[in-house]
């Protein structure tokens, strides 16, 4: 992942968690088990954001492609409410 597509997906996890509070209302406080499950996976998305850039700065290219795999697992299944994933 180059820097810019880290910094897009670090965005759209920053927005992702901005709209929690105000889901929550909608949801009366009673926030399912799956969208638990989903914010959790979230914020493991936005730590292995952030492994990702650490592994470029250290030039650890195992440690890079490893995290990147993983996110490339993960986010589909999170925040990939676009059309075109």
């Amino acid at each position: 992942m180059t820097k810019k597509e880290i910094e897009r997906e670090l965005e759209r996890v920053y927005k992702e968690m901005k709209s929690w509070s105000e889901i929550n209302k909608r949801l009366n406080g009673v926030v399912p088990k799956e969208e638990i499950l989903r914010r959790e996976l979230i914020l493991l998305l936005q730590q292995i954001l952030y492994r990702i850039e650490d592994a470029k700065k250290e030039g650890n290219k195992n440690k890079e492609y490893f995290n990147s795999d993983l996110f490339k697992v993960i986010r589909p299944r999170t925040i990939c409410r676009e059309k075109n994933h």
